[in-house]
């Protein structure tokens, strides 16, 4: 049976008794689930994990991994997860093995677990290939990749990843959306924070989206598009004139998106705007869709 693996509860940050990084926040994350936290830059998303990975006091409010509080258990916490930072920069003499196995021996696993939990790891990042080189030679993209297979060859029961994928070309990043999804099944839980859209629908069991420290919705990625009552969307490329006032646009420089309730509507629209000689395509809305109206309207 699932339990919490991750828990918090009114939680409340602010920097100098009047900038409110987090107001009241309360999430609940599942045994062997990968929940993430998707927001714009400055949501909180940082903040967030920061405290639950104990790395920063709430001003108020409380939270638990694996039972634990983040505060008062804090040595217990550390012993149970791993974290790779926004920021994580690569040591320059380190090689992609020095990270993966090294940080698998500071777990305590002994050598042959570490060198097998390493092997896997690098593989599993495509960088066994690379194993040897310091990081010094390598790119942006293969540092930051090192850096996660340190998290991954952990073995820890749970991971934090804040924003992981950002600057990984799309080859890459879906490597390591592979990997995120392999721990999951053998039952780890992950914590992510991404402002990517495409991440966030791909790999989470659930997310919840925050915005100015608040989160204004949660659940699978599915169960959060239907908070728009708009299924389907028409992209046209040139000017239309006649649109009903009813229909939500937004527009693109010489595209327009066009927002309508079902896909007969879609369709229709399709149809119309194909006999004035202008393309248009109709597809259903996307999670990015329904973010950019939560978090800034449409129209906006």
């Amino acid at each position: 049976m699932a339990y919490e693996a991750v828990a918090s509860h009114n939680l409340l940050k602010t920097y100098g008794g009047s900038v409110e990084a987090l107001r009241g926040v309360a999430i609940s994350i599942q045994q062997g689930e990968l929940f993430t936290l998707l927001g714009p830059n400055g949501a909180g998303k940082t903040t967030y994990l920061r405290i639950i990975a104990t790395q920063l006091l709430p001003t108020k409010g409380d939270a638990e991994v694996l039972g634990y509080d983040v505060v008062e258990e804090a040595k217990q916490v550390r012993q149970h997860i791993a974290v790779v930072p926004q920021d994580a920069a690569a040591y320059g003499n380190y090689t992609p093995w020095d990270y993966a196995y090294y940080f698998a021996k500071l777990r305590g696993m002994p050598s042959a677990d570490a060198k097998q939990a390493a092997k896997k790891a690098l593989e599993d990042v495509e960088l066994f290939g690379l194993r040897n080189r310091v990081c010094a030679s390598l790119s942006g993209g293969e540092k930051k990749r090192a850096i996660i297979a340190s998290a991954l060859a952990s073995k820890a029961e749970v991971l934090m990843l804040d924003e992981p994928t950002s600057g990984l070309d799309a080859v890459a990043r879906r490597g390591v959306w592979s990997a995120l999804r392999d721990m999951v099944r053998e039952g780890k839980t992950i914590l992510l924070t991404t402002h990517i859209m495409e991440e966030a629908e791909m790999v989470s069991d659930r997310l919840a989206i925050i915005h100015n420290g608040t989160v204004i919705a949660d659940g699978s990625p599915d169960r959060v598009k239907q908070m728009a009552k708009e299924k389907f969307r028409v992209v046209v490329r040139g000017k239309i004139n006649s649109l009903p006032a009813a229909h939500d646009v937004v527009k693109l420089g010489d595209k327009q998106i066009i927002y309508v309730s079902n896909e007969d509507e879609a369709l229709e629209l399709v149809r119309k705007v194909l006999k004035k000689g202008l393309n248009a395509e109709a597809a259903p809305i996307t999670l990015e869709d329904v973010f950019v109206k939560l978090v800034g309207g449409w129209n906006s």
